[in-house]
Protein backbone atom coordinates (compact mmCIF):
# COMPACT_ATOMS: atom_id res chain seq x y z
CA UNK A 1 0.00 0.00 0.00
CA UNK A 2 1.24 3.66 -0.77
CA UNK A 3 2.30 5.85 2.03
CA UNK A 4 0.75 9.61 2.18
CA UNK A 5 2.11 11.97 0.55
CA UNK A 6 3.66 15.29 1.60
CA UNK A 7 1.22 17.21 0.07
CA UNK A 8 -1.59 15.78 2.75
CA UNK A 9 -2.13 17.44 6.04
CA UNK A 10 -0.17 15.91 9.10
CA UNK A 11 -3.47 14.71 10.78
CA UNK A 12 -3.77 12.60 7.67
CA UNK A 13 -1.15 11.08 7.48
CA UNK A 14 -0.88 10.59 11.72
CA UNK A 15 -4.77 8.92 11.66
CA UNK A 16 -3.39 5.98 9.49
CA UNK A 17 -6.37 6.06 7.07
CA UNK A 18 -6.69 6.07 3.45
CA UNK A 19 -8.59 5.39 0.34
CA UNK A 20 -6.23 3.89 -2.62
CA UNK A 21 -7.00 2.62 -6.46
CA UNK A 22 -5.90 -0.99 -6.96
CA UNK A 23 -6.46 -2.59 -10.24
CA UNK A 24 -8.25 -5.63 -9.47
CA UNK A 25 -9.21 -7.10 -6.05
CA UNK A 26 -10.11 -11.40 -5.60
CA UNK A 27 -13.58 -11.81 -6.13
CA UNK A 28 -14.76 -9.36 -8.60
CA UNK A 29 -15.30 -6.93 -6.03
CA UNK A 30 -15.06 -3.20 -6.53
CA UNK A 31 -13.76 -2.05 -2.94
CA UNK A 32 -12.58 -4.16 0.16
CA UNK A 33 -11.41 -2.59 3.48
CA UNK A 34 -8.10 -3.33 4.42
CA UNK A 35 -6.49 -3.32 7.91
CA UNK A 36 -3.68 -3.99 9.65
CA UNK A 37 -2.73 -2.75 13.24
CA UNK A 38 -2.54 1.25 12.82
CA UNK A 39 -3.61 1.40 9.38
CA UNK A 40 -6.91 1.59 7.51
CA UNK A 41 -7.71 1.96 3.92
CA UNK A 42 -10.29 1.27 1.55
CA UNK A 43 -9.25 -0.34 -1.45
CA UNK A 44 -11.05 0.88 -4.73
CA UNK A 45 -10.69 -0.88 -7.99
CA UNK A 46 -10.01 1.64 -11.01
CA UNK A 47 -12.80 2.45 -12.91
CA UNK A 48 -15.79 1.54 -10.22
CA UNK A 49 -15.60 4.72 -8.50
CA UNK A 50 -15.14 7.85 -10.39
CA UNK A 51 -12.47 10.12 -9.32
CA UNK A 52 -14.66 13.19 -7.71
CA UNK A 53 -16.60 10.67 -5.57
CA UNK A 54 -13.35 9.29 -4.55
CA UNK A 55 -12.09 12.40 -3.61
CA UNK A 56 -15.11 13.29 -2.03
CA UNK A 57 -15.38 10.41 -0.02
CA UNK A 58 -12.09 10.45 0.81
CA UNK A 59 -12.13 13.84 2.40
CA UNK A 60 -15.52 13.25 4.29
CA UNK A 61 -13.98 10.14 6.10
CA UNK A 62 -10.64 12.12 6.75
CA UNK A 63 -12.40 14.48 8.40
CA UNK A 64 -15.03 12.07 10.83
CA UNK A 65 -11.61 10.37 11.70
CA UNK A 66 -9.66 13.89 12.13
CA UNK A 67 -12.50 15.23 14.48
CA UNK A 68 -12.53 12.08 16.59
CA UNK A 69 -16.04 11.31 15.30
CA UNK A 70 -14.43 7.83 14.39
CA UNK A 71 -11.78 5.97 16.20
CA UNK A 72 -10.25 2.50 15.22
CA UNK A 73 -9.06 0.36 19.10
CA UNK A 74 -6.92 -2.21 17.83
CA UNK A 75 -7.00 -5.04 20.08
CA UNK A 76 -4.96 -3.68 23.23
CA UNK A 77 -5.61 -0.34 22.91
CA UNK A 78 -8.50 1.42 25.48
CA UNK A 79 -11.58 0.09 24.47
CA UNK A 80 -10.40 -2.45 22.17
CA UNK A 81 -11.21 -6.13 21.68
CA UNK A 82 -9.31 -7.89 24.68
CA UNK A 83 -8.59 -4.65 26.71
CA UNK A 84 -9.00 -4.46 30.72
Amino acid sequence: MASGNAEEPKAAQTQEFDMEWVDHLPGGRAAVPAECRGRFVWLIVRGEMSESCFNEMRTYLRHIVETGMWQQHWDDSPGGVGSS
